[in-house]
């Protein structure tokens, strides 16, 4: 498993363990469930701050909250796909920290990362939160390929996003 460092689960596994958090097990997003892709967002945003000497714990948390939306975005192909897409990019930020909040005490900078990560429509205010943006949107890049190949050709790419 991908997600063996100790310093990472030790900060992980209240969020990862929580039964409300499970239920982004069922969600799908992009290529894989909601779980899997902040799992990946989470990790490698972490291995970043941690190498910069930045607050990486809070880094791993605001990762693994940032898409806590627990509802599925329903794509169909038509003229509201672009209007339901832009309004899901605007609010789901603003649910997840909502959801976020319900269950976890976060931090000031917890919270920006949730609320800004999907610049330019929020707006992130520390370095941290500049990372999760960034390797959330590194990482959704190899998870759209992954399902366009897969709709495409109807079988698994030869590579895969880790």
């Amino acid at each position: 498993m991908l997600y063996l460092d100790s310093k990472f689960m030790e900060v992980a596994l209240p969020i990862i363990e929580h039964k409300e958090y499970q239920q982004m097990r069922y969600i799908k997003h992009h290529d894989e469930s909601v779980f899997e892709h902040s799992m990946k967002v989470a990790y490698r945003a972490y291995q970043i701050a941690y190498k910069r000497n930045l607050d990486w714990k809070s880094t791993i948390r605001g990762a693994l909250l940032h898409d806590f939306f627990l509802y599925k975005f329903k794509k169909c192909f038509s003229l509201r796909i672009i209007t339901d897409s832009i309004k899901h990019t605007i609010v789901h930020p603003i649910i997840a920290f909502e959801n976020a909040v319900k269950y976890f005490e976060l931090n000031k900078k917890e919270e920006n990362i949730i609320k800004g990560h999907m610049f330019p429509f929020g707006f992130p205010k520390s370095r941290e939160a500049w990372i999760v943006s960034f390797v959330d949107k590194y990482i959704a890049v190899f998870e759209y390929s992954s399902n366009f190949k897969k709709m495409l050709f109807g079988k698994q790419p030869a590579f895969q996003s880790e």
